[in-house]
């Protein structure tokens, strides 16, 4: 599918940029797994407001990555929604209940966020990434807890590594 969405992205042209066709259709091509195994990745640390240990999910990668996937992917608001039920799912109840919207006075809007399993404080986007990228840079992918393995269909994962059209998720690094 990869193969696919690149060949996509190479032949787009200019005059194309606002047109509506997305580059990831919901059929999966001949030849290309239906899905993908994905590590759903959090980070542990200090709630800002509470001082209590709280866990935010923070990255995607996968299980078995191509030798372009050097990097996790940021789990951002679109991602978030498509995890939160997968943790439900597998008995990460109190994970899932702490993902919903907040407001932020950063960024002047509501967006679908991580917040404290304790105190239900936001945990800002900018600071947890932040972090998670510095513990990455240093110790790599592996240095992040994985809170689940779950297959995932393939055109989601191509959604986030690529966006509808081009503008994909960004990477942990």
């Amino acid at each position: 599918m990869c193969q696919v969405v690149v060949f996509r992205c190479e032949r787009w042209d200019e005059s194309d940029q606002f047109g509506t066709d997305p580059w990831i259709t919901d059929v999966v091509p001949p030849g290309c797994a239906a899905t993908v195994s994905l590590r759903i990745l959090a980070l542990t640390r200090d709630c800002w407001k509470c001082k209590e240990s709280t866990v935010c999910v923070v990255g995607l990668y996968p299980s078995r990555p191509a030798r372009t996937d050097r990097w996790a992917r940021w789990v951002d608001k679109d991602s978030r929604a498509w995890i939160k039920p997968l943790l439900a799912e597998a008995r990460f109840e109190k994970i899932a209940e702490s993902i919903k919207p907040r407001w932020s006075s950063t960024v002047s809007r509501r967006y679908l966020s991580n917040g404290c399993q304790h105190c239900d404080a936001l945990q800002g986007d900018f600071p947890v990434e932040e972090d998670t990228s510095d513990l990455v840079r240093e110790d790599g992918v592996d240095a992040l807890d994985t809170l689940l393995v779950a297959q995932v269909p393939t055109p989601v994962w191509q959604r986030v590594v690529h966006g509808e059209r081009g503008s994909g998720s960004s990477l942990l690094m």
